[in-house]
Order: structure tokens, then sequence, then C-alpha cells
């Protein structure tokens, strides 16, 4: 592609991220309105809380409009205890937006959350303190706003913009757990490094495992060697890290920790495929239909196994959490039992959990064998034929082995995973916050094929009836009854994509 054909993609891209006179004023009129009214509760606690003010993208301005938050923070003395610091946050939060539906979200203090006219408003604690000496995780938040209000210019916020825009379409903007992606300040960081966007998407195609990304000038005014791999990815603050990027407040915390390998590699490879051939598809939101997945044979689809039940509502942080632990401690279970795990995942829709595995086969053979001791270790050879008397032994010719030919408690994943939610539930690692929520709906366990099959002669149509009767009985997901709705079948075949199509722009056609 010439030059000039990037250019027009670019401008074309600058016109799709900056936000229209109307977003600005209405966003404008919400922040000016929640701000004055959450400074005027504060002004309650006028012993503990020394200032209300804005951060994060709309303080910086380098919001998307399609997904601008507005951060409130309080900054309350740092000789506040946790106790009184949480009190004041939560009621000085529900107090403010008590016609918005208020409700409380977690990270390391509970912090208040509402949706105001399509907006999300934040109403967050933090500890007012000097750098270093941070107290709560986000303490480091104003300096944040006030370091990229004096370091970006209005051409380096338009960057900003393009780079979350690309990160948004391509699946790894956010630092929440959901995602494990790169945050909003994380992207600043990147453009205020190397300059622009075409700039650092042309610096990751060639980023190295553990690179170090600073930069040049700290926000204490020290200067830092920017270094690569070798003689920085010894570095403590690397530790299970695919990257390294310093937080130019804090040069002692790595901004990359929180950065999953898939999200960096999904970046580094789309960033390489947009510098290859470029497409304006990077900055646009379309709905994706791959048709590959009904050409594939049809024994790829039966190596996807999902586990479905309801739960009920929570943070995002905290079911995300609970998912991906028992998602983990299920891939354990799987594993124990000589089942090969290819891949997994999990996703939740707010009150639909699935967690999804690709298999290298969902069966195994009924039968294995098990090695014993050798014949001359004489106390553990008599316990191990005493042991396994009522099977076939035999004595391997080539070391003198016992061996045992013996049946496998599960051959069938579908079985083993019902057993593991079901009678195996409470020894099945699995988070102890889903466990009432299993106990209590159910589950549901079905195949890839499965899913596909049921979208077709007009099932899912009988098994929405069979829904509505089940919500009018009030009663749970019945595990044998074996129905699905539209809705969680579309959910289903969506994950099965994600499972078997190849990612369209980290694995873009060349």
């Amino acid at each position: 592609m010439q030059p000039t054909e990037l250019g027009n993609i670019i401008r074309e891209a600058y016109k799709l991220v900056e936000p229209s006179k109307a977003d600005r004023a209405r966003i404008d009129s919400i922040a000016e309105i929640y701000l004055k009214r959450v400074r005027d509760i504060a002004a309650e606690y006028s012993r503990e809380v020394r200032d209300v003010i804005l951060v994060g993208s709309y303080a910086k301005d380098t919001w998307l409009a399609e997904s601008v938050d507005l951060d409130i923070f309080l900054k309350v003395r740092p000789d506040v205890d946790e106790e009184r610091f949480e009190h004041i946050a939560i009621d000085v939060g529900l107090r403010a937006l008590h016609e918005h539906s208020p409700y409380l979200r977690y990270a390391q203090h509970p912090y208040v959350e509402a949706r105001v006219d399509g907006v999300r408003v934040n109403i967050v604690p933090c500890y007012d303190v000097e750098i270093g000496r941070w107290r709560s995780a986000a303490d480091r938040s104003p300096y944040h706003t006030e370091y990229m209000l004096n370091a970006l210019d209005d051409a380096k916020r338009r960057e900003v913009r393009l780079l979350k825009r690309f990160m948004k379409v391509i699946g790894v903007y956010g630092a929440e757990i959901a995602v494990q992606g790169f945050s909003g300040y994380v992207c600043e960081v990147l453009i205020l490094r190397y300059g622009s966007f075409l700039n650092t998407l042309e610096s990751a195609s060639r980023w190295r495992e553990r690179e170090v990304i600073a930069s040049s000038v700290m926000d204490d005014g020290s200067r830092v060697e920017i270094r690569g791999q070798k003689e920085r990815g010894d570095d403590s603050r690397g530790n299970g890290s695919p990257i390294i990027i310093l937080d130019p407040v804090d040069p002692n915390r790595n901004l990359g920790l929180a950065i999953s390998y898939e999200s960096v590699g999904r970046f580094i490879l789309s960033a390489r495929n947009f510098l290859r051939k470029p497409s304006i598809d990077y900055f646009t939101y379309t709905t994706y239909e791959p048709s590959r997945i009904i050409t594939m044979e049809r024994s790829n689809l039966s190596n996807i196994i999902i586990v479905y039940f309801k739960h009920k509502p929570r943070s995002e942080d905290i079911i995300w959490g609970q998912l991906k632990s028992s998602t983990h401690a299920i891939v354990r279970q799987l594993s124990i039992n000589d089942f090969k795990v290819l891949r997994y995942t999990c996703y939740t829709d707010g009150s639909n959990a699935f967690i999804s595995f690709m298999l290298e086969s969902p069966t195994i053979p009924r039968l294995v064998v098990k090695q014993g001791p050798k014949v001359f270790d004489r106390h553990n050879a008599e316990r191990f034929i005493s042991k396994n008397r009522s099977t076939l032994l035999w004595i391997n010719d080539e070391d003198g082995r016992l061996l045992a030919l013996v049946e496998r408690r599960f051959h069938n994943a579908k079985d083993l995973l019902s057993h593991i939610m079901d009678k195996g539930l409470e020894s099945s690692g699995i988070s102890k916050g889903l466990l009432d929520d299993i106990r209590v709906n159910g589950f549901r366990i079905f195949t890839g094929d499965e899913v596909l099959e049921r979208e077709v002669e007009g099932e899912v149509e009988r098994e929405r009836e069979r829904e509505v009767e089940i919500e009018r009985g009030g009663e749970g997901v019945d595990v044998k009854a074996g129905y699905m709705s539209s809705s969680i079948a579309s959910i289903a075949k969506k994950i099965i994509e994600y499972m078997l199509v190849n990612d369209r722009f980290a694995f873009a056609d060349e």
C-alpha cells in the first residue's frame, strides 16, 4: 500500500475517534452536575476529605465517545482509617447518584458506580498522599492525570484515541480481569514513549519478550535509560509479565503485570498485519460472522465441551475472578484424569456463566496400564498385588516391574464434568462463591456440535417455549431436561467461534 493510502486510512480513523461537539457538550454537562453534587455532599466530611477532583480519560481529554467514564475521586487525609475511608466513599457515592440505581464495585476498596444517561460515573476514594507513600491502589490516579495533562498535547491526545480504538476493535483494551488487556493509561504511556499511533505499532511489531518500555523522563525528573530485554529482562518488576511498562509516576511499578500474554500477542500480531495491509476495519466495530465454523469437520466441534450455569448478579471483577479460578481448577481435574486440554476459556453476560474446553479428544480408552514397583521391592510389590488382585496382573519382561490393567473411573469427559459439577462439587476446587449458584440453579453440559444442531429445524423456538415454562414455574435449570434457550445457544455459538476460528486481526489473511 502506498503511503498516501495509509494516510487516508489514518485520516478517516481520526474522524471516527474524535468526540463531536454534541458529545462533548453532553459529557461536560454530566461532569459538571455530578462533580458539584459530590463536592457538596463531601463538604459534610470536610475534616477528612481534602478535595474532590476528576481523574481518568475524561479529565485528560483522551476519552472515546462510545465508552467514556467519569471518574470522580475523593482525596481523603492519609490518617483516616480504612473503615472510615470506605464509609465516606460509599455514603457520598450512593447519595450523589441515588436516582440512577447506584451499586458498589470492588477494587482494593469499594467504590460507587452508576449509569447516567449512558455514561458510567464512578465515585472512588483515594488517600491524598505524596508520591511513593501509597496507601491504596487508587492513590496514583490523581498523579497519573496531572502527569498526562502536562505531558500530552492535543496531537498526542488524538494519537491516544486512535490507539485506544484500535485496541478496542481487536479486543485487547481494558485492564479489568475479564480482558487482561491494555488500560487507557497504558495507551497514554505508549504514545508518550513512541510519539504516535503508527510509531507505537512499528515498535510493538518488534517487541521482544519482557521488553522494557519507559518514558525517558519520569515524573520526579529523573532520567531512565531505555534498554531492551537483554539488559533489563531479569528486572524483578517483570516477574510473570510478557512486557515491562514502567509507570512514569512510580518507576517501581510495572504496568505490564495486568496484561496477559494473549493480549500482548494479539496486539503484536495485529500491529504487524495492519502495517503490512492497512484497513479501516481495524477502527470500526462490525458484526463478524465467520462462515468457516459451518464448514469445519464435525469432529472438531465435538471436541468443544461447554459447562453452563446461572449465577446471581455481582461485581464484574468478582464474578470474573471466580470464573477464571474455577476454570483453572476444572482444567486440573481434567488433566489429572488423563484428558488433554488444548485450550479453555470462560464467559459471563452478568447472569449466565460458561466454562468451555477444547479437548484433544472427548473420550479416552476405558482401560489403562498401571505401573507398580519392581518385584525385587518385596514390601511394595506385595502391597501392589494385594490392591490390584481383582484385575489382570503381569510382570514387565524388560525391567521386572509389576503392571496392572485397570479401568478408568471416567473415560468420557462429559461424565467427568457432570461428576465435578454434582457429587464432586465440594472437592472440585471451584470457587466457593459459585457453589451455591450451581447447587440452586443446576448446570448444563453440551458439546459444540450439540449447540449448532439446536439452531436448525426450529429447535431453538421450541426450546424457548420450554424456557418460558420454567421461568413461570420458578424452577432452576433442569440438568436432565437438556433444553437450551435461543439466547444461551447464541452465546455458546460465539464461544465455539472463539475456540475454533482464527482471530481475524491477529491472523489476518495476507
